[in-house]
C-alpha cells in the first residue's frame, strides 16, 4: 500500500485459519501434565524397579510414572504400545530416564524410546548400570551430559541422588523430604542395587581371560595396565579430585594423559571394574583410595607375563602396544 500524510509505504497481510494450531511445548510449559518416563531393556527390570521404589518415597505416585516393568505402570491392555508411548511423548510433559547398559543398546525397542525422546525434546538424565561405563554411551544423546553411575563411587552417587532427589520435588512440586526419611529411601536404593550386582548374568556369567582384549563383557586394557602398575609398586590406586581436576594414579604413575572428559571416563570405568571383579577393594575413608587384592596381583603378574611388558615404561607407552591412543 502506497502511505499518506503521515503513514509510510507498507504491507498488509490477511490471516486465515485453515487447521487447529499445533502447539508446541516449550521448556518452562507448566499446561502440560509432568510424567517420568523409564526407557530401559527388559533384562535389566530389577535396577528399575528400585528405582521406582526410590521415586515412590520421594512422593510421586502410579499416575506420574511410565514404567513397563513395573506392574501397573506399564502400557494398558490391548493398547498398542509406539501408539501409546506417541501420546504420552506428544501430550505430557516427560522427565525420561535411561537405564544405559550393555542390554539397552541391543535392544531395538529402547533404541526407538531414545531416538523419540530425543526428536520430541524431552529432558533426560542418563541411569549407567553396574559394567557400563561414560565412554560407552552412543546414540543421539550427549554423552557429555553429567549422569548418575550406580557402581561408581559411593560418596558421589549419593550426592547424585540427593540432586536428583531435589530435581524430582520442585519439578513435581512435591513435599520436601525430611533428611532422616531421605537418608533411609537412599540407603535401602543403594543397598538393593548392590544387591543385584553379584547376581547379574552380565557380570557372572563372564569368563575372565587376563590377556583381555577391550570386550565389553569383561574388564578393559585400561583396568588391566592400571592394575599392573598397581602390583608392581605399592599395590595403591588413588582416586583424587579437586576443582574440577581429577587424577587417577597407580603406584607411581599417573594413569590420564590430560583432562579430556572422554579419557576419564575410560579411567574411571576401569577403576568400576576392578572393584566388580574384586581385584580391588576401598580403603580410604571417601573411597578415593583402593588396595590391590591377593587375586588382582595374581591376575596383574599374569597379565604382565603373558604380554611381556615393562613396568618401568609410562603407562601411556604401554597401552599404545595395544593400540589403544587416549
Amino acid at each position: 500500500y502506497k502511505g499518506m500524510q503521515d503513514i509510510p509505504d507498507h504491507y498488509q497481510t490477511k490471516v486465515q485459519r485453515i487447521a487447529t494450531p499445533i502447539v508446541y511445548k516449550t521448556e518452562d510449559d507448566s499446561s502440560l501434565p509432568r510424567m517420568i518416563f523409564i526407557s530401559h531393556s527388559s533384562k535389566d527390570k530389577e535396577y528399575t524397579k528400585a528405582f521406582v521404589d526410590l521415586l515412590f518415597g520421594i512422593g510421586l505416585n502410579e499416575d506420574d510414572i511410565v514404567c513397563s516393568s513395573y506392574p501397573g505402570l506399564g502400557v494398558p491392555l490391548r493398547a498398542s504400545v509406539y501408539e501409546w508411548l506417541v501420546e504420552k511423548f506428544q501430550e505430557c510433559d516427560l522427565h525420561v530416564f535411561y537405564f544405559l547398559s550393555h542390554n539397552y543398546y541391543k535392544s531395538a525397542a529402547s533404541l526407538n524410546e531414545m531416538g523419540a525422546a530425543w526428536a520430541l525434546k524431552q529432558k533426560w538424565d542418563g541411569i549407567l548400570l553396574p559394567g557400563f561405563s561414560f565412554a560407552e554411551i552412543t546414540g543421539c544423546i550427549d554423552p557429555s551430559q553429567i549422569g548418575i553411575k550406580l557402581d561408581g563411587d559411593i560418596d558421589e552417587l549419593k550426592h547424585r541422588l540427593g540432586e536428583l532427589k531435589d530435581d524430582i520435588v520442585e519439578e513435581f512440586g512435591l513435599r520436601a523430604v525430611s533428611a532422616t526419611r531421605w537418608e533411609k529411601i537412599r540407603t535401602e536404593f543403594i543397598d538393593t542395587i548392590q544387591k543385584i550386582v553379584p547376581t547379574d548374568e552380565h557380570l557372572q556369567d563372564v569368563e575372565h581371560t587376563p590377556t583381555l582384549s577391550a570386550k565389553r563383557d569383561s574388564i578393559t586394557i585400561y583396568a588391566c595396565v592400571m592394575l599392573m602398575y598397581a602390583a608392581s609398586s605399592d599395590g595403591i590406586i588413588m582416586v583424587v579430585s579437586t576443582l574440577g581436576y581429577t587424577s587417577y594414579q597407580a603406584g607411581e604413575y599417573n594413569m590420564e594423559r590430560n583432562q579430556n572428559p572422554r579419557e576419564l571416563a575410560l579411567w574411571e570405568d576401569a577403576v568400576s571394574r576392578l572393584i566388580a571383579k574384586g581385584y580391588i577393594k576401598r580403603i580410604g575413608g571417601k573411597n578415593q583410595i583402593y588396595q590391590v587384592t591377593d587375586e588382582g596381583y595374581n591376575i596383574a603378574d599374569t597379565f604382565r607375563k603373558q604380554n611381556d611388558l615393562d613396568p618401568s615404561k609410562k603407562p601411556t607407552e604401554t597401552l599404545l602396544e595395544f593400540g589403544e591412543q587416549t
